[in-house]
């Protein structure tokens, strides 16, 4: 029998139906946005004559990947089997389940959960979390069953590439840092941590005046040192001036960049999310080793870097022709919402066991003259609409939003697109922090602009 096969008989149909590659469109975008800190629905889409509200909703839906960091857990607490931990992130942050259904219909599809309010309810509570966002189909990261787990990336597939999502924290509370596992342990449940390692140095005039208080305050100074001492649980070592010095937990750094460098090789695009609060609320500059790391993330392989945690704005970086946000200050805040709270909370402000949340908040915030609702920082803020031609960005745009920080409390938190007077405020604002990174940023049509 002849095997041969005959060339010709060959059917040019039969060629035209081979597999053929299809080159995608390299131009695809990110949309941003600040924490989000949900403790009820967001019934605006209910209401669609609120304008400002959809006109947000319609430019996160257009982009290609939206991201969100959720700073808060996600469950009904008349269902819940756990119990909210001594420890927790300055607050008891917990929303309703379906609040995750609405930034879904928001168009969030990549979510960050790693933040100093990841373990407010245990682990238990960080685990309904994730169930939710995994029936949800909504990619997040940062969390785990064991630190191998929360140092992973999630994966989000789209039409224009593979996008891998990183997410870690630096502000977090101890209890909830995942643990590695061994062949002879369990690992712990919690986030993916950076630590921040810190040694104090004190001059000398400073240093011989704790010298001699440490013993009277339950401190310690070793007999044989001269140039150290214990005091307040932390030691500090006798120096040329005073200062605190600040550098990332070695094995911690590595973990992150080795991940990011594997990511870069299995998807088309990475993303990379820090929950920063340092150096603390109050400022609008990052610290040193934040902004070194971030460069690190980038030349790692991260096409985009993302900071969280601040609660309000700080500037913007283009290193390599990628975008490093410094932070993107709050996008959902119902800071006053939360109801009902653990005894803790009200015991800190002594208030008896009748004490109702509003009453908490009355007295948290001397109605509304100090903290968070006395300053439009923290109500302000924008959404980072990016573009990019592969792993380069070639246009952003920032679209300023109002919470509403003079709206009454049942409604304030809640974003919508800034009118005109407010929006130039807020562009100006980033455009200022900006300037020193060498970002040009300038208010047209409503919106801030890029300008190379």
């Amino acid at each position: 029998m002849d095997l041969k096969v005959n060339r010709k008989e060959i059917r040019d149909s039969e060629l035209d139906e081979s597999p053929k590659i299809v080159n995608l469109n390299s131009t695809w975008s990110l949309a941003a946005v600040g924490d989000a800190l949900i403790a009820t629905r967001l019934n605006q889409f209910n209401h669609p004559l609120d304008s400002g509200f959809h006109k947000i909703v319609k430019a996160i839906k257009e982009a290609d990947v939206a991201f969100i960091n959720l700073e808060g857990l996600l469950f009904r607490l008349s269902e819940f089997k756990g119990w909210p931990e001594v420890e927790h992130g300055g607050y008891w942050q917990v929303g309703p389940p379906e609040a995750a259904e609405d930034l879904k219909a928001m168009g969030f599809n990549l979510v960050n959960c790693a933040n100093n309010h990841t373990t407010d309810y245990g682990v238990e509570g960080m685990r309904l979390t994730n169930e939710l966002l995994d029936r949800l189909e909504m990619v997040h990261s940062g969390t785990g069953m064991s630190l191998g787990q929360a140092s992973r990336p999630g994966y989000l597939d789209t039409i224009k590439g593979r996008v891998a999502l990183i997410g870690f924290a630096t502000s977090f509370t101890p209890m909830s840092r995942a643990g590695n596992t061994r062949p002879d342990m369990m690992g712990r449940p919690g986030l993916n941590p950076l630590r921040v390692e810190r040694t104090y140095e004190a001059d000398s005039s400073l240093f011989q005046t704790l010298k001699s208080v440490a013993p009277r305050l339950g401190g310690r100074v070793p007999q044989d040192s001269d140039g150290q001492l214990r005091l307040f649980g932390v030691t500090i070592n006798h120096g040329a001036e005073t200062k605190v010095i600040e550098k990332l937990n070695v094995n911690d750094e590595e973990r992150i960049l080795h991940e990011i460098r594997n990511a870069s090789m299995l998807a088309d695009h990475v993303v990379v999310n820090s929950h920063s609060h340092e150096p603390g609320n109050e400022s609008v500059v990052p610290p040193l080793w934040l902004v070194e790391f971030a460069k690190k993330c980038i030349d790692s392989g991260a096409t985009a870097f993302i900071v969280h945690g601040p609660h309000q704005l700080r500037g913007i970086e283009v290193y390599n022709g990628k975008p490093i946000f410094y932070s993107l200050g709050n996008f959902i805040f119902h800071e006053e919402l939360y109801d009902p709270l653990p005894s803790d909370f009200y015991e800190l402000y002594d208030l008896p066991e009748s004490a109702l949340q509003s009453d908490l908040e009355n007295i948290r915030f001397k109605d509304g003259a100090i903290g968070f609702p006395s300053n439009p920082v923290w109500y302000e803020s924008v959404v980072a609409v990016t573009t990019f031609d592969g792993s380069r960005m070639t246009d952003l745009r920032l679209l300023p939003i109002d919470l509403g920080r003079k709206l009454p409390r049942s409604q304030r938190g809640t974003p919508r697109m800034a009118d005109k007077p407010v929006g130039e405020r807020i562009i100006e604002r980033i455009a200022q922090l900006s300037t020193p990174f060498g970002t040009k940023i300038v208010y047209e049509d409503g919106v801030g602009v890029w300008r190379q």
